[in-house]
């Protein structure tokens, strides 16, 4: 029934709303203490914590210790010792909330964490707070042992267990009268006590007693627990290291007077071992370290920077905890506020890889995305070269809106190295960034890194797009990487070139069919004759890649049998006035494919001639009129070769006036086109003579890329130009359609029109004929004129 009633008790007692604690798990470790620990959080804001509870009604005899505990407490300040939070006492139960701390026989179960020079820097701090209590507070602890000390966090070691804590000022010393109610407290009382009573406390130094006490804890550290102080006196060295051993048995004296106070191991501990024997088992790196945290931010440039070189080599001694939550937070404010540099930010970063996604964004992600707007070229190198430790962490909202931005400054930069970075900084980044971001202000900082005056910055560019050439969007990613890549490929520099030749076989899948045949595989081939031989080896495969792409869709295009086959047989190539008749049975072969050509061609041109003409009569009709009139003067007088074209120049004459539209001489499988402007993110071109770039702007054209479409362009600014630069001349084709006409005498009609019409003429004679002549022939020029003003679609020079 009493242990139904305690629980009900504490149900309530942890329910009362006075005490803003809630209580958790049970921590379950030795029992010699008269607390109950748990792991608990505060209401107000859920911050873990550790609460001690004492139940009144079940140790009302021990009321007098837990209470001058929670005093002790609240009232006795130091590094050394656990932070109190809150203390309540209610009828039944005293509750202390402190920071979350875990007892140290809890933490050395594991052997492997807790190492010796780990122990040493726990003992070290303990002894510390220990000296503190007897020097500074003129006090007695009289209460240390394994169950007092715990371990917070950050791997620190923290003092408490100040049941009977006294003061020598005090006028009711609780230690004399209450220290034997301490669980246990026969087996760690010392030999003097032993022999006597507690009272014999009040003849000695006060903190004689203190150093008993904290002899039999380094005993335990090292070797478990003790049942007799026989133990603790015997020369058993046993796990106790070997520099420690000869300060620990001064301190286990059995005779006081001859016992060694906690301030003297601690001085011995930190004097030179060369000159003290036994002496400097606390000048360990970890020690040193640990004392100069705290002062890290007001440090010289000199003493941060060795700071820094220790730390790096002895980082792993140190428990992780303490790294992440101790000394993390000190380089973090030193870093953002103390001029710490790119050093410390190694570090930082260095420390923060094995945390998780919420103490990174807490922690440190301020931090770092707050320094992306630094001025120091230093610093944002640093980010940027790190940017793969910590690019995880980060959301892709805080990318996006804070980060990126200030990235973007690193695309303009003044040093050549951070530029550099930042192009390769792209590949860490695309996957948190957004479409928009992407396709708009990332695009445009790569085209003017890919006419960077640095080499190594254009080639590392062109290799940033063909990796993120999938992130791009389906509506620009085709047209601007034939632009980039293509542009690479008359780089001066050899490596651009053989990265353009790279990135293109990477992402042959991306380019449809059309844009491998009409302008990525013409690009392609003038690196087969490169001077160099990486080059020549690199477009071999890279043009085998495309080959094979094309013949893979040319095999699954439908043959010729099924496909809608072309007007073989067009009216103006037939010999005689039946418009159905097949032109190769009359002319020849290599006539009927010149008709084809022509036809093919024709029937293109002559729609978009007559949308963008309204009504004019079309080069095309033109032409198709010319060759058929040709036909008919051929058939008419077959023996008059000189005066008449035969079937041979039919073939060619048209080919000619074809090609002086800058149409070439291939037959109709060529898809003619405007040119697209391709510039629509600045893609300019480079100087061949010395690799400088050329103006960024929404229609910029490079000098190089105008000169290496200038020979494919010769014969059409050879004829073209004249015509769309004069409408009130004969143009070159007009003057050849009229000059054949002058020389040809009528031939025979070739239409019911024709036929007509030649009738007419010879009826009314030689005057009438001159003068339908004359009025064909203006015709003819007003037709030319016409279309050589309207020629400014761009075909010439898209082509």
């Amino acid at each position: 029934m009493d242990f139904l009633k305690s629980a009900i008790t504490s149900i309530a007692a942890k329910a009362n709303t006075a005490f803003p604690y809630t209580s958790g798990e049970k921590v379950e470790f030795r029992n010699d203490t008269i607390w109950t620990i748990y792991h608990g959080t505060r209401r107000s804001d859920n911050l873990p914590c550790t609460i001690f509870e004492f139940d009144i009604n079940a140790q009302r005899s021990r009321l007098t210790l837990a209470r001058n505990a929670a005093k002790k407490l609240r009232t006795l300040r130091f590094p050394g010792v656990i932070k109190v939070l809150d203390t309540y006492e209610s009828d039944s139960f005293i509750y202390i909330a402190t920071e979350h701390v875990v007892p140290l026989d809890v933490a050395i179960q594991n052997r492997n964490v807790l190492n010796d020079e780990v122990i040493k820097w726990g003992l070290y701090a303990v002894a510390n707070t220990v000296q503190f209590i007897n020097v500074d507070a003129s006090s007695i602890h009289g209460n240390i042992r394994q169950s007092s000390v715990f371990i917070t966090d950050s791997s620190e070691w923290k003092l408490s267990g100040f049941e009977v804590l006294t003061s020598t000022k005090d006028e009711d010393p609780v230690i004399y009268t209450f220290c034997g109610l301490l669980p246990e407290a026969g087996r760690y009382a010392s030999p003097e006590v032993a022999k006597s009573s507690w009272d014999i406390l009040k003849k000695q130094p006060h903190d004689l007693f203190d150093s008993w006490l904290f002899g039999a804890l380094i005993f335990e550290l090292f070797n478990g627990t003790f049942s007799t102080s026989d133990q603790l006196q015997s020369s058993m060295r046993k796990k106790i290291p070997a520099e420690l051993f000869g300060p620990f048995k001064k301190l286990v004296q059995e005779a006081p007077r001859r016992r060694a106070s906690v301030k003297q191991f601690v001085d011995v501990g930190r004097e030179e071992s060369k000159t003290t024997p036994g002496g400097g088992f606390f000048r360990t790196d970890m020690i040193a370290l640990s004392e100069k945290v705290d002062s890290l931010s007001v440090q010289s440039e000199y003493e941060r920077e060795t700071f820094l070189k220790d730390l790096q080599r002895v980082r792993d001694k140190f428990p992780p905890g303490y790294l992440r939550l101790k000394l993390l937070p000190e380089l973090v404010k030193c870093f953002e506020f103390g001029s710490g540099g790119p050093k410390i930010l190694a570090v930082v970063l260095d420390i923060s890889e094995n945390m998780s996604s919420e103490e990174f964004q807490v922690a440190v992600a301020p931090s770092i995305v707050k320094m992306f707007s630094s001025p120091d070229r230093a610093i944002r190198l640093t980010l940027l070269e790190s940017l793969p430790k910590y690019i995880e962490f980060l959301p892709s909202r805080i990318v996006n809106e804070r980060l990126f931005p200030d990235m973007l400054t690193g695309f303009t930069d003044m040093a050549p190295a951070v530029r550099e970075q930042t192009v390769k900084a792209v590949l860490v980044i695309i996957s948190k960034l957004s479409d928009r971001n992407i396709n708009n202000d990332l695009l445009r900082h790569l085209a003017k890194t890919q006419n960077d005056e640095q080499p190594g910055i254009r080639t590392n560019t062109t290799i940033c797009l063909g990796k993120i050439a999938h992130n791009l969007g389906p509506h620009t990613r085709s047209r601007v990487l034939i632009t980039a890549f293509t542009r690479s490929l008359r780089d001066p520099f050899v490596h651009a070139r053989n990265a353009a030749l790279m990135a293109l076989a990477v992402t042959v899948d991306i380019f449809s069919p059309e844009d491998c045949c009409t302008k990525l595989l013409p690009a392609i081939c003038p690196s087969l004759l490169d001077r160099e031989k990486l080059i020549r080896t690199q477009a071999h495969k890279t043009l085998e890649a495309y080959l094979a792409r094309v013949n893979t869709h040319a095999a699954a295009m439908p043959d010729a049998g099924s496909a809608q086959p072309l007007n073989s047989a067009p009216a103006s190539l037939a010999s005689t006035p039946k418009p159905h008749e097949n032109a190769a049975a009359q002319n020849g072969n290599e006539s009927s494919w010149a008709g084809w050509a022509i036809n093919g061609f024709t029937k293109r041109l002559g729609v978009e001639d007559e949308s963008q003409n309204h009504g004019v009569p079309s080069l095309a009709a033109a032409v198709s009129d010319r060759v058929s009139t040709d036909s008919s003067l051929s058939s008419a007088n077959p023996t008059n070769v000189g005066n008449v074209i035969s079937p041979a120049s039919s073939l060619t004459r048209p080919s000619s006036a074809s090609s002086s539209l800058g149409f070439g001489t291939t037959g109709g499988a060529v898809k003619f086109e405007p040119a697209e402007d391709d510039d629509d993110f600045g893609w300019g071109g480079f100087d061949d003579a010395n690799g400088s770039s050329a103006a960024n702007g929404h229609n910029a054209v490079s000098s190089t890329e105008e000169g290496d479409w200038a020979a494919f362009d010769e014969p059409v600014r050879s004829v073209s130009t004249p015509v769309v630069r004069s409408t009130n001349k004969t143009t070159p084709v007009a003057r050849t359609v009229q000059a054949s006409l002058a020389r040809s005498p009528p031939s025979k009609p070739v239409s019911t029109a024709r036929t007509a019409t030649a009738g007419a003429q010879k009826r009314t004679g030689t005057k009438s004929h001159s003068i339908a002549a004359h009025k064909e022939q203006k015709k003819k020029e007003s037709l030319f004129a016409e279309i050589g003003a309207n020629d400014d679609d761009g075909w010439g020079d898209g082509w």
